[in-house]
């Protein structure tokens, strides 16, 4: 193998690897800043609401951060002081109710332990002190995976991956002998013997 072939090879595999490597979520963790990002927003009345999880699809079993934020209906500023509870439930089965919480700043997370694979309704009740004064009920729903399910998510990673690698390296060597039989072409038309 020649060293410029050698070179190619060699970054294509580092390239693949690292596609694989982010894919998997081994190399890259979510940060949360003022927006949520991977969330489901609901707009009611004057609020928005927002929910998202860390990470982003809940593995069961383990621990995950449920992210919160209110903002005005515009989605542009984060409202104080706002009351609110959350129930989370799974096929009618309540599992977990938290007490009145009062959101600072427009933000409010908390740690949960989803107990069963699933789809669970999280419904967000906020008072709504400073318009109506009534309840306002948002319903999100999130899915959980089982512990296996990073395994299956980084097997399709992989499926899809593959063939664009394959094509990309098929692609390079076709353009490699392409240059080769023209340049040898121009040498043998330039050629005066």
């Amino acid at each position: 193998m020649r060293p410029s072939k050698r070179v190619s090879f060699i970054a294509l595999v580092c390239i693949f690897g690292c596609y694989i490597l982010s894919t998997s979520g081994i190399l890259i963790k979510d940060s949360y800043a003022h927006s949520l990002f991977n969330s489901a927003g609901q707009t009611i009345g004057k609020y928005y609401v927002q929910i998202a999880t860390e990470p982003e699809i809940p593995t069961t079993g383990q621990d995950a951060k449920i992210l919160l934020r209110v903002s005005t209906e515009e989605k542009d500023m984060e409202v104080n002081d706002i009351p609110i509870t959350v129930s989370i439930t799974k096929n009618g089965v309540e599992f977990h109710r938290t007490p009145q919480i009062i959101v600072t700043n427009g933000h409010y997370e908390f740690d949960y332990k989803f107990p069963e694979p699933g789809n669970y309704i999280f419904y967000i009740d906020l008072q709504d002190l400073y318009f109506t004064g009534k309840t306002i009920t948002y319903t999100f729903n999130i899915g959980t995976l089982n512990p296996f399910g990073y395994i299956f998510f980084s097997l399709i990673s992989f499926a899809v991956a593959t063939p664009l690698v394959i094509i990309a390296v098929i692609f390079i060597k076709n353009k490699k002998r392409a240059a080769r039989i023209a340049k040898s072409q121009n040498q043998n038309s330039t050629d005066p013997t």
